[in-house]
């Protein structure tokens, strides 16, 4: 299949990658370095299926930019939040195949064959079938997802974990290089993922998101917490995750 994707990013150019041993892949991209075409319209001629990876925030845009060019082709999008995203399929043309996809992994995994990848369908169209079948090709779990639940939970799970750890790179940052003397295995797991966010240049975006005022709720709270996992395997993975991290590297 002639696969075409919109944006030449981290993501966009890791699909392309991965997608290559089964598809005929194609990158445009505003940054002509990163582009292999000369346009957008020349991209969606060329292209069967079209994957829009571009920050979540320019999704919109691009759909309409692709929905008058869209006609026969399967267009899905992989933004992180889909208010605001899926309402613009509503300019496709029917003859148009159409899904929201949202790949739950980032660039740096280092394959796409077991990665999560949810599948939700646009109301009133046709494509989600197509779109679950796509991913699961490439050896992705494809999952149905609900797709009035889901930015619900996303600003939970994803950019909450954002927020807070952006806030805890701001307080290690202020603290200096003393704190890694005093910091033991859980702020090395913690200082670990929170300095990795700021190789994002959009992750303040994400965590814009979050729902900040119900996590101090949280926050204050003195309750036990219920267990969705079963703690004494959640300890024996968090040190498994410890051992594979290995010494932080500064």
């Amino acid at each position: 299949m002639r696969v075409g994707i919109v944006g030449g990013g981290t993501m966009g150019s890791w699909l392309k990658r991965e997608m290559t041993s089964l598809h005929e892949v194609r990158i445009f991209d505003v940054d002509k370095s990163r582009s292999d075409v000369g346009s957008l319209e020349e991209l969606a001629l060329w292209a069967e299926a079209l994957i829009v990876a571009v920050p979540f925030w320019e999704t919109s845009g691009v759909l309409k930019a692709l929905a008058p060019l869209s006609r026969g082709r399967l267009v899905m999008d992989i933004a992180t939040f889909k208010e605001g995203v899926v309402e613009t399929y509503g300019l496709f043309p029917q003859d148009a195949l159409v899904a929201t996809v949202h790949p739950l992994f980032g660039p740096g995994a280092s394959s796409i064959r077991g990665q999560r990848v949810l599948i939700m369908a646009v109301p009133g169209r046709r494509g989600a079938e197509e779109a679950f079948r796509f991913w699961s090709e490439l050896g992705a779990r494809a999952e149905w997802g609900e797709l009035e639940k889901h930015d619900f939970y996303v600003s939970r799970t994803i950019a909450l974990s954002y927020a807070v750890g952006l806030a805890l790179a701001r307080l290690y940052g202020e603290l200096g290089d003393e704190v890694f003397k005093y910091g033991g295995t859980s702020f090395k797991y913690l200082a670990t993922y929170a300095f990795s966010l700021l190789r994002d240049p959009n992750a303040a975006k994400y965590a814009e998101k979050a729902p900040i005022d119900e996590f101090i709720g949280f926050l204050k709270r003195e309750d036990a917490p219920k267990a969705l996992i079963d703690p004494d395997a959640a300890y024996r993975a968090f040190y498994k995750a410890l051992e594979a991290m290995g010494e932080i590297q500064r």
